[in-house]
């Protein structure tokens, strides 16, 4: 994963995929809340983790929410 793991804005997202009309936004705003919520409790997760492999299991979680969100905003 290249980017930093932290957690992230709704607006982040946008800004990184170039969504800027609010009507586009507004329509993907139900869509990915949820999924944004679950980045973000994947990265609290992340940082509360002591053992090694559950952190690459972490990972490998925030890796398909992060897929899930591009797949969604790159339609």
């Amino acid at each position: 994963m290249s980017e930093e793991i932290k957690q992230h804005t709704i607006e982040y997202f946008f800004k990184k995929y170039n969504i800027e009309d609010p009507d586009e936004k507004m329509k993907y705003l139900p869509i990915l809340t949820d999924v944004i919520y679950d980045y973000n409790m994947h990265v609290v997760n992340l940082e509360k983790e002591t053992d090694e492999y559950k952190k690459n299991q972490i990972k490998a979680g925030i890796d398909e929410v992060l897929e899930k969100i591009e797949k969604t905003l790159n339609k």
